[in-house]
Formats: structure tokens, C-alpha cells, sequence
């Protein structure tokens, strides 16, 4: 008796073949469901709303952009209440020749701006803030969609402006409070300046009067030594005289107190603390626009073409399924049959 035997390239030439005839067989039913499944797909497509995304690309603030920000800041930050030397730029850039439009805020205080306006637009609902990862993306993006592509450029446009809007408020109220602040405390020295020197005074003052008292009950009228060598301290001042002190005591009760350089510094910066103005907003930036939000040309989504591919696939592989499917039924019913 002959056996029979098949390699097995063999079987699976013939398994292949017998599964492509056995499709080929049912390729009514794949057309079928293929055709099915893109035009199912197209309507998906059709139906869903479209999304198209606006972008704009930012940078730290130009020197332009916050030059009154950052001239009436440091000239806060120069009082040594808030004295700090590694948020100044160095008057040597200033006096560069290059455009103030093109001097970029590199500082502390430029970057502490762009990172508060980074918080701000990362909790604007809608909006999308990519940052650099030193591949693809080198600047920071900022993006949102929207069902049409002018109304995507408008939301972006009227979010960055909020944004600034609230950085101008947010920067100006910490300006006034660090100017009101700066202000109670030159207030403060002032007054114990003058508190120091009025006691000054009065001490003058009892110490002349008691020497008056003392050179009347003495009987000293004039001073009648040849020099005044060791009448500085005050126990030795009723030599004098009563005449001489009773015009010192005059001149001290007429005049006011003898204030140190200080008190008359703290009343300049006082008055000149008056001359600061407020934050120019038209000329407020936390960032500056790189490239403007964009108008989009084509919509993100839906993919509608890979959407097509998919259900094409996706019929195909169900009327796959469903021919083998039928033919293992058929098989099985004639086995239960024989």
C-alpha cells in the first residue's frame, strides 16, 4: 500500500490556496461588506463636526514690550527694602546701540513675566501651551480648534490678550503694593528719625534748664571765665551764666529739632515716589509673538481619509469572517448530515 506524504510547504501552498479560493468564492460578499464599510466610514466623516487648530508661536518679552515694567520695578527694587542685584540688567546694555525692539529681556524679570503668562495660559480653558523639547519643537506654541478656521485664529487671538490683560493686573497691583509697602516703610524710619532727634532735643532742653536753675541760685549772670575749655559736659554748663543760657534755652524752644542727611532723603524719595506712574498696558507684554495665531488652511479632524482606510479595512476583514465563517457552517452541517 502507497502513503501519501506532503511536506509542509506543501500543505500550507495548499491551505493558502484552498483559503483564496474559498474567498474568491465569496468575493460578492467581500465587495459587499468593503463597500459597506467605506460608505459607513464616508458618513462618519461627513457627519462629524470638523475641528481646525490655530497656533501661535511666543517668546520672552522684548525690552520694548516691558520697559516701563521693568523701569518703575527696578526702581522699586533699588530701595534696600527690596534690594536685589540679579533681576537688573546692566546699564551697559542699555546704553548699547542696538534698537530697544531688539534687546531681549533675557533677565529674571523677563523670564519671571513669560513663566507667569505660561500659568495663565495653562489654565485658559481651551487653549493648549506646548513647550520646547529641544527636538521638533524649539519655542514654546501655543493652540486651540474650533469648528471653523476663523473662528480657531479668534479664540487664540482673544485668549492671549486675556492673558495679558490679566498679567498687566496682576503685576500692576504687585507694583502698588510694593510701592505702598516701600512707602509705609521710609514712613517708619522717618518717624524714628524724627522720634530720636525730638528726644535729642528734649534732653537739650532739661539739661539747659537745669543748668539755668542751677546758675540762678549761684548768682552767675555772665560767664566769667576766660575759656570755655571743659563746659562740654553738662553738669559744668550753669557756669555760663544765667544771661547766656536763658538765650540758649530761647533758641532751642524756637527752633525745631536738628534732623540728620537721612530724615531729608527719606522726604526726597517720599515726594519722588509721587512722580511714578502707572504701567503703560498698551505697551504690556508677557510675551512676544514669534509668528502671529495662524488662519488655518485645512482642518486637523477628522482624518478622513485614514478614516476611509479604516472602514474599507474594517469591511474587508468582516466579510473575511463572514465567508469563512459560512463555509466552516457548511462544512460542519453536511458532517452532521453524513
Amino acid at each position: 500500500m502507497t502513503r501519501i506524504t506532503h511536506t509542509p510547504d506543501e500543505d500550507g501552498e495548499i491551505d493558502l490556496i484552498e483559503l483564496l479560493a474559498k474567498l474568491w468564492r465569496s468575493r460578492l460578499i467581500l465587495i459587499a461588506t468593503t463597500a459597506t464599510g467605506l460608505i459607513l466610514a464616508g458618513f462618519y466623516a461627513a457627519i462629524v463636526p470638523k475641528a481646525w487648530t490655530s497656533r501661535a508661536t511666543l517668546a520672552p518679552p522684548s525690552f520694548e514690550q516691558m520697559g516701563h515694567y521693568y523701569l518703575l520695578k527696578t526702581k522699586l527694587d533699588e530701595a534696600p527694602l527690596f534690594s536685589r542685584s540679579d533681576n537688573k540688567i546692566s546699564t551697559n546694555v542699555l546704553k548699547q546701540s542696538t534698537p530697544v525692539n531688539q534687546i531681549t529681556a533675557d533677565t529674571e524679570l523677563g523670564m519671571q513675566l513669560f513663566e507667569s503668562a505660561q500659568l495663565l495660559l495653562d489654565t485658559t480653558p481651551g487653549i493648549t501651551l506646548l513647550r520646547p523639547d529641544g527636538r521638533k519643537q524649539q519655542l514654546f506654541q501655543a493652540q486651540t480648534s474650533a469648528q471653523t478656521a476663523s473662528k480657531a485664529r479668534q479664540q487664540l487671538t482673544q485668549a492671549l490678550a486675556s492673558v495679558n490683560q490679566r498679567l498687566y493686573a496682576s503685576k500692576s497691583r504687585e507694583l502698588r503694593s510694593q510701592q505702598e509697602l516701600l512707602r509705609l516703610a521710609l514712613l517708619a524710619e522717618q518717624k524714628n528719625i524724627a522720634s530720636l532727634a525730638q528726644t535729642v532735643r528734649a534732653k537739650e532742653l532739661t539739661s539747659t534748664r537745669q543748668a539755668l536753675d542751677s546758675a540762678k541760685r549761684a548768682g552767675l549772670v555772665q560767664f566769667e571765665g576766660s575759656s570755655y575749655a571743659g563746659l562740654e559736659a553738662p553738669g559744668m554748663h550753669y557756669l555760663l551764666g544765667s544771661k547766656l543760657l536763658q538765650a540758649r534755652l530761647a533758641t532751642l524752644e524756637q527752633t525745631p529739632p536738628e534732623y540728620p542727611p537721612r530724615y531729608y532723603e527719606i522726604d526726597a524719595e517720599l515726594k519722588g515716589m509721587q512722580t511714578y506712574s502707572k504701567i503703560d498696558a498698551d505697551n504690556f507684554s508677557g510675551f512676544q509673538l514669534v509668528s502671529p495665531p495662524s488662519l488655518p488652511t485645512q482642518h486637523d479632524s477628522p482624518k478622513s481619509a485614514l478614516i476611509m482606510v479604516l472602514g474599507a479595512i474594517c469591511g474587508l476583514l468582516l466579510g473575511c469572517l463572514w465567508a469563512l465563517g459560512r463555509e466552516a457552517l457548511s462544512k460542519l452541517c453536511i458532517k452532521v448530515k453524513d
